[in-house]
């Protein structure tokens, strides 16, 4: 894996973790539309780190 795919996975990780505080959010303060928005972004990171790292 190169330096610049491992920025990228840092980013990614970091998104991430921003996405699921955001869900906790929503979650609490019973906001299904950004639950449900924060819910497919992770979605998306993950499938992405998922292909990376195949």
């Amino acid at each position: 894996m190169e330096k610049g795919d491992i920025v990228f996975l840092n980013q990614l990780i970091s998104s991430l973790e921003n996405a699921e505080a955001k869900l906790e959010e929503a979650y609490k303060k019973k906001d299904y539309e950004n639950f449900n928005q924060s819910k497919k972004i992770m979605m998306r990171v993950q499938e992405e780190i998922s292909g990376m790292i195949k």
